[in-house]
């Protein structure tokens, strides 16, 4: 049995692909692919993060259930998985569980973005989530490569956040710390969507009949929206009714004038990573 572990990354076409195989998944189990089905959100994160705290019994629950349906494959996937390249424990966690379990090989499937987009499209999303200053994420990146959030959902979410940005070191040093193969796809490659490759090799394609409706796309809102976001993410930390009165205004200007300045953050990213997305798209391209 195989174990595909598509690992996003975020903001590459994620969740259309996560609809795509959840809404399928009866039609790929026939063919001996196994997609978890889930009634929510259709990606794997319940599994991801318990994975991600060390705990792999969720996982291990996964494989021995396609392992007793007959299966070949499995595809396990959540972007929050992102955070494996950086978490070597986490890896050795999931190729250990994958040992026991009958999995004989396994691949690290993930996509990636032109850098620059990939922080202008990650620093609207945030606003559901977190309160994320714009000039405070383009430093970490610039300065590290990768912007690091530590449990950004609390304690019944994911224990942390990794993102991405110097691809090629990471991704490569990832690859040295791992016997099975280390594919990356290029976002750029979307017809017909991000990392479609992944599944053309199944010879699995055809069997993506049902497609998802607007719900599938996981759209960048408006400037406005995104500006009111943040002002919640802030305010509602806010107790006292009279405090986030005088302070909700003051916050709504300071994250405005943030925001003018995320294009030409996204611009400077572009070029610092842009030969180090080059070279780990052309390094770890599908074979």
């Amino acid at each position: 049995m195989k174990l595909i572990v598509h690992m996003g990354l975020h903001k590459t076409g994620s969740t259309w692909l996560q609809h795509l195989l959840n809404r399928n998944s009866r039609v790929l189990g026939a063919r001996g692919i196994h997609y978890q089905e889930q009634s929510g959100y259709p990606a794997h994160h319940q599994v991801a993060w318990a994975t991600l705290a060390g705990n792999g019994q969720p996982l291990a629950d996964m494989l021995a259930t396609a392992r007793e349906a007959g299966r070949h494959t499995v595809i396990f996937s959540s972007e929050d998985l992102e955070g494996v390249l950086f978490n070597p424990p986490v890896a050795a966690l999931i190729e250990e569980i994958a040992a026991n379990e009958g999995v004989d090989s396994i691949e690290w499937q993930l996509c990636l973005r032109e850098p620059g987009a990939y922080f202008a499209s990650l620093h609207a999303q945030l606003q559901h989530h977190v309160y994320a200053d714009a000039l405070a994420m383009f430093r970490e990146a610039m300065a590290r490569g990768v912007i690091f959030i530590p449990e950004p959902l609390g304690a019944d979410g994911t224990p942390y956040w990794f993102y991405c940005f110097d691809a090629h070191p990471f991704v490569s040093g990832f690859a040295g710390r791992t016997q099975w193969p280390v594919v990356v796809h290029d976002y750029a490659d979307a017809d017909p969507f991000p990392a479609w490759r992944m599944i053309d090799v199944l010879g699995a394609l055809n069997a993506l009949i049902l497609q998802p409706g607007e719900e599938g796309r996981n759209k960048r809102l408006p400037a406005d929206a995104v500006v009111e976001g943040f002002v919640a993410r802030v305010t509602e930390t806010i107790e006292d009714e009279e405090s986030r009165t005088a302070v909700e205004p003051l916050v709504r200007d300071a994250v405005t004038r943030g925001l003018v300045a995320v294009p030409a953050y996204a611009e400077a990213l572009g070029k610092r990573f842009a030969q180090s997305h080059a070279d780990a798209v052309a390094q770890f391209a599908p074979r």
